[in-house]
């Protein structure tokens, strides 16, 4: 259940950058350091998106190793968005193309998120995740719920001056810790700590940024500081991510994608490669106005 919850957590939070250091850090950033600039996909995103006027879009899929096609693409699910560019819901769909699991999003005045309810094709509440943030609108606990309303898992975040997350601590419901990340900062670098229900070591990440504050490289070590896993990260001139691949220390290919854009940068094709650096699945993106 714990390892579930993990799993949730980091699929929830794909783009969150968190922790390092055997104990909470008394400041985020190390002597004489500036403090980094930050870059925000998600805001970069929403003003995209409400400069366009984007009222939703659909997202498809087709395997190239199967001989598909893009006229056998089938849908995988389509986001839809008020005029503030906020998400208002997410239609996921099955194999058939039909409807399977919906997502609601719900906002405060100052347009936080504060809650998303997850429910099936028959209108029942799977699951929900509620949200608290603090006075400069960062979210500051979340809180994930069961079909029959248990608590699932609770997760608490931590914030320097700078608004840098410095800080999380994962619980199940029972409010025992089973995860806890830390971040030092220090000029291009972000190394995070990961540590288990005992506080112990369970695995660091050094993340390298560029000028722009955008992931250009992410390592990944195990217990021993061993790397395991080296991701590089490309942006074009408009600071679109192009490509994202990981490799092992032999040089192996563990993943990698990579991204086209129209004119008004909207992502319109995303390309999943296999481990033998082929084509393996192909993602298209259309967009209503």
């Amino acid at each position: 259940m714990k390892r579930k919850l993990l799993y949730i957590f980091y699929i929830f939070l794909s783009a969150a950058v968190i922790s390092s250091a055997a104990q909470p850090p008394n400041r985020l950033l190390a002597a004489g350091d500036k403090p980094l600039k930050r870059f925000n996909a998600g805001e970069r995103e929403k003003k995209l998106f409400k400069a366009l006027g984007i009222k939703s879009f659909n997202c498809y899929e087709y395997e190239v190793g199967l001989g598909g096609s893009r006229q056998a693409a089938k849908l995988l699910h389509s986001n839809h968005y008020g005029g503030d560019a906020n998400l208002k819901y997410t239609i996921h769909y099955d194999a058939e193309g039909r409807s399977a699991v919906k997502d609601t999003y719900y906002y405060d005045g100052a347009g936080n998120k504060i809650a998303k309810i997850i429910k099936n094709a028959r209108g029942a509440t799977q699951s929900k995740w509620l949200f608290k943030h603090d006075g400069s609108n960062n979210i500051i606990r979340m809180t994930l719920f069961g079909e029959t309303n248990e608590i699932r898992g609770r997760w608490t975040f931590k914030y320097d001056k700078e608004a840098n997350l410095i800080e999380i601590i994962e619980s199940d419901g029972d409010d025992d810790i089973f995860n806890r990340s830390v971040s030092v900062y220090s000029k291009n670098k972000i190394f995070e700590t990961n540590y288990n229900a005992e506080n112990g070591i369970d695995n660091k990440r050094v993340y390298t940024l560029d000028g722009g504050g955008k992931k250009i490289e992410a390592v990944h070590y195990d217990q021993a500081g061993a790397e395991k896993i080296k991701t590089y990260f490309k942006y074009d001139t408009a600071e679109n991510l192009i490509e994202n691949a990981a490799y092992y220390p032999d040089g192996g290919l563990s993943f990698k994608f990579t991204h086209k854009y129209d004119k008004e940068n909207m992502l319109i094709e995303k390309t999943s490669f296999d481990k033998s650096g082929k084509p393996d699945k192909i993602y298209i993106y259309t967009y209503e106005k």
